[in-house]
């Protein structure tokens, strides 16, 4: 009993392994990228980019480790059939050209060990439909024996966590599955060291006579997510914003960002 100290804890936060999103700005706000051992939400209205930031991570997953990438694996439990494998593989592409056009010039070969190309990227993606919140519920469940047999495993998305669960008319089973749901997750990310990205909707919450837009689900969920990230796209300027709406390691910031043929990328 009162073994650890806070210096471990913050010891052992550093030492987690992270995803690079490819949007720079954000990766240094977010100190590197996503960490392994939360559950990071992006949340936002139709088109905003969640799915788009939700496969730039399946790659981004796979980067070998010889270039500081974890060499892992995705799984992608999809709830409203939003994933494209042929969006994927498209920025798999782009990926699998900028590393064959930029390793030589630093004297780096990935060599036949650790093959990054777009086959292995793909099969590098276990995708599992959940049409319904039960379905859901017996994904999360099997999630514990697949990081078992598969340590390769880095990264766990649901997208779209809300989606099925929405369609729950009872307040209070609505709450409990969410909260079962979460928990299991956190479990998940903390015991296997796994990144896990959900993704969430906005909705409108009336309170009195004013209306406001704000993430689905209420408080009991939020409490639940340990970074949640808001997404918006800018019409005029044609380009995408990140708001780091709550973190445990930054301040609030909105990150201006682009969504190219090759993935997410910065405002150059």
């Amino acid at each position: 009993m009162f073994k650890t100290t806070c210096f471990e804890i913050w010891r052992q936060e550093k030492e987690m392994p992270r995803i690079i999103t490819l949007c720079k700005n954000l990766d240094d706000n977010i100190e590197g990228g996503l960490a392994a051992g939360l559950i990071t939400e992006f949340c936002g209205g139709p088109g905003c980019g969640k799915t788009q930031m939700c496969l730039q991570l399946c790659i981004n997953v796979q980067f070998p480790r010889r270039v500081g990438g974890l060499q892992g694996q995705a799984v992608y439990l999809d709830t409203n059939q939003d994933f494209s494998p042929n969006r994927l593989r498209e920025i798999a592409f782009c990926a699998e050209k900028r590393f064959i056009r930029a390793l030589p010039k630093v004297g780096l070969d990935l060599g036949t060990q650790c093959p990054f190309t777009v086959n292995s990227v793909l099969a590098g993606v276990t995708y599992i439909y959940c049409k319904n919140h039960m379905v859901l519920q017996a994904a999360v469940e099997s999630l514990r024996e697949m990081l078992i047999n598969h340590n390769e495993i880095k990264l766990i998305i649901i997208d779209s966590f809300s989606f099925p669960l929405r369609l729950i008319e009872d307040v209070a089973e609505r709450t409990a599955i969410v909260y079962s749901l979460l928990s299991q997750l956190q479990q998940l990310a903390t015991e296997y060291k796994v990144v896990v990205v959900i993704t969430n909707e906005l909705t409108t919450r009336v309170t009195g006579n004013d209306w406001n837009i704000c993430p689905a689900l209420g408080d009991s969920h939020e409490h639940k997510i340990n970074q949640r990230i808001i997404l918006s796209k800018c019409n005029e300027k044609n380009y995408y914003v990140a708001l780091m709406e709550k973190s445990n390691i930054v301040p609030q910031v909105a990150i201006p960002f682009v969504i190219k043929q090759n993935g997410i990328r910065d405002i150059s």
